[in-house]
């Protein structure tokens, strides 16, 4: 993609915009990342133009300026109450978390190390390919964080800094099913206590079998300390994690969920927003008192998902990346 020479252009993915702990969801959008001072825009193919998201620099302020233009701002159908689903969890309806997407790979020897063998799906709370408003795309580069050992081998029990970001091969267009969410801020603090929204195709109880409908569940975020108490996971929960779910279980993420977002609206736009504030990671068992789900915080790894967008640009194939900065 030819572009100015002073912007660096990448395909952005996250499980949501630029962002994707424990490989199970991603989304990508086509963006710019300054050279000299960290910007982040996104280019709106509806309007042509390419939209602000934030910088090194932004203060709360700024970043919600920014997704005054940038980011999802309402479900596009309207809340109601649901069937209730096994592990707390309802389903989705379609279009209320259109930056979810379902990331697959067919089951090959070494599968992670080929990227042609991967697959994206979008825009549906399906995850097969045979449904309306389905897009699928193929990956063209994976960077996963050199501390993840998981990655090389799944027998490794370390999760620190469970995080990658993929780019496609070709530019993904915006529909009304297809949609970016906001990154937090640098630095962003975390409430305990406050609700945020996790969505994934996982399992539907501890044993069970794997969603075919996108499902939903509201949990509050606990803090680093209740988390990290000797009856709850007795200080393996790092600064690069937080943890949310019920004291008593009943709500939470489950095997197959991995990678997918945990998204939580603020008031510090004129009107809400939704901003990625978290991806699952692990957890002891699904929806068990006093063993929440962890999720990777994103706020901690915004320098090493720029410096990864910039340093692989041109470079497809799978790669490792220590950590930057903050990450």
């Amino acid at each position: 993609m030819a572009l100015c020479s002073r912007w660096r252009t990448a395909l952005a993915v996250g499980v949501s915009v630029v962002v994707l702990a424990g490989l199970g969801a991603a989304i990508w959008a086509l963006v710019q990342v300054s050279v000299a001072d960290q910007r982040l825009r996104v280019f709106d193919s509806a309007q042509r133009r390419w939209r602000h998201v934030c910088s090194s620099s932004a203060n709360q302020l700024l970043a919600s300026i920014s997704c005054e233009e940038m980011g999802f701002v309402r479900l596009r159908a309207p809340y109601a109450p649901r069937e209730e689903r096994i592990v707390g969890g309802v389903d989705a309806r379609q279009g209320s978390w259109p930056w979810q997407v379902s990331l697959q790979y067919d089951n090959v020897h070494q599968r992670y190390r080929h990227v042609s063998r991967w697959r994206v799906l979008m825009g549906s709370i399906y995850n097969t390919p045979i449904h309306k408003n389905v897009v699928i795309a193929e990956v063209k580069t994976v960077v996963y964080h050199s501390s993840y050992l998981p990655f090389v081998d799944a027998n490794i029990d370390d999760n620190s800094r469970d995080i990658a970001v993929l780019s496609l091969t070709k530019p993904l267009q915006f529909t009304d099913y297809i949609q970016p969410v906001c990154l937090p801020t640098y630095g962003q603090r975390l409430v305990d206590g406050q609700i945020g929204t996790v969505t994934g195709w996982g399992n539907v109880e501890y044993y069970g079998t794997q969603a075919t409908i996108l499902q939903e569940a509201h949990i509050p975020i606990i803090s680093d300390a209740v988390c990290n108490a000797p009856d709850y996971y007795d200080n393996q929960v790092t600064t690069t994690m937080f943890c949310a779910g019920y004291e008593k279980g009943g709500t939470d993420s489950c095997q197959g969920d991995s990678g997918g977002p945990f998204v939580a609206s603020d008031c510090l736009s004129k009107t809400s927003r939704y901003r990625l504030l978290g991806v699952v990671s692990w957890g002891t068992g699904c929806a068990m008192a006093k063993k929440p789900g962890v999720y990777t915080r994103v706020s901690r790894f915004l320098p090493w998902i720029s410096s990864a967008m910039r340093t692989y640009e041109n470079s497809p194939g799978v790669h490792k990346m220590a950590r930057a900065a903050s990450a």
